[in-house]
């Protein structure tokens, strides 16, 4: 007897929770998987519940509100359900923003002085002359 979990989710999103459950090794899983997305103002309410699918019971659920990345959440959110460690994206967004800031000002730093410590030269045209004999 083959058991296969069941995707519960908008169509939009369908496809990629069942790519990340495949990703997380849980194709096989005899469970349901409900996911469900409530749209506001402020950002996207994601709630997914793993779900017994013997006696109905919620095995576990995680709820998460995701305003940038929503595909990178959805993914930590689907690997976090079956027992994967994913790191949240949003609170480690403002450091690398800050670092990547820092490094594109140091090559925008290093491209003026390499541009202005070696100036260009013109460029001469020279035009041959033909002598007639």
């Amino acid at each position: 007897m083959a058991f296969a979990l069941n995707v519960e989710a908008p169509p939009e999103i369908a496809e990629q929770v069942l790519a990340y459950a495949t990703q997380a090794g849980a194709s096989a899983e005899n469970a349901i998987l409900r996911v469900n997305i409530a749209k506001n103002k402020q950002c996207n309410d994601y709630t997914l519940k793993l779900i017994d699918i013997y006696n109905s019971k919620t095995i576990k659920k995680i709820e998460f509100c995701s305003r940038e990345l929503p595909n990178i959440e959805l993914q930590n959110a689907v690997l976090e359900i079956f027992g994967h460690n994913a790191k949240r994206r949003e609170e480690h967004l403002a450091g690398e923003n800050a670092v990547m800031a820092i490094i594109g000002a140091g090559f925008a730093a290093a491209g003026l002085v390499l541009y202005y410590s070696n100036p260009p030269k013109p460029v001469y045209i020279y035009k041959i002359r033909e002598v007639e004999k």
